[in-house]
């Protein structure tokens, strides 16, 4: 397992590319090759949705569609669910005002935790995003998530800013300090297609990416 420390959001996704291009090994998605890691550990101390790096290197158009994908109320007719109706309306249960009512009725709790898979569900997409969990230490709430797959290039940026903005309507609903943001990537891959634009990222060489995801990933996404 690698591990990842930064102070920001963007700092973590520059290192976190560094790292796969460093330490992954040669796989494939279907018929696209990619870069994996097996096992990423990241840790990001001072977390902010004002992310200027994102924001000034992230493409715009990804960045918008992942935040309405984590919105509450959302329903996206080309996607087969979002992360919204998982987190506030996963079989009928707002799952964030169940996290935020335990932290709230005892704020030492190690029980804030909800899952976002649904038990024996057979679909061809599962969603990356699987567990998320929150703990009140020292008056700062702490966010920590697992995802079974992660494009580190191409999402972990977008992923990174949506949470943070859940992170944050956590600490201010619950009257907490914004504490750390930590995750756990099973799979932690960059695409063959992206793997140039990925090495200027981690050189420092990179102005304003664009997403090829769409054009150039699986053949299922493709279709």
């Amino acid at each position: 397992m690698v591990s990842v420390t930064a102070h920001t959001l963007g700092e973590c996704w520059q290192k976190c590319v560094q790292v796969v291009l460093e330490h992954g090994h040669e796989h494939n998605d279907e018929d696209v090759a990619i870069r994996e890691l097996l096992g990423l550990s990241l840790q990001i101390m001072h977390p902010s949705s004002e992310d200027s790096f994102i924001k000034e290197v992230g493409d715009h158009s990804v960045i918008a569609k992942m935040l309405e994908k984590f919105s509450k109320g959302v329903i996206m007719e080309d996607r087969p669910f979002t992360y919204g109706q998982l987190i506030y309306d996963m079989n009928g249960v707002d799952q964030f005002e169940w996290m935020l009512e335990r932290l709230q009725k005892k704020p030492e709790t190690k029980s804030a935790t909800i899952s976002l898979l649904t038990p024996g569900l057979n679909v061809p997409n599962l969603p990356c995003l699987s567990v998320l969990d929150a703990k009140i230490r020292n008056g700062q709430v702490h966010l920590q998530f697992f995802f079974r797959s992660q494009n580190i290039f191409g999402r972990q940026y977008a992923n990174l800013l949506a949470l943070s903005q859940l992170h944050e309507d956590l600490a201010r609903r619950s009257g907490c300090e914004l504490g750390t943001m930590k995750g756990y990537v099973a799979s932690a891959h960059i695409y063959e297609y992206d793997l140039v634009e990925a090495h200027k990222l981690a050189e420092n060489g990179i102005g304003q990416i664009t997403d090829q995801y769409y054009s150039k990933g699986p053949a299922s996404i493709r279709a």
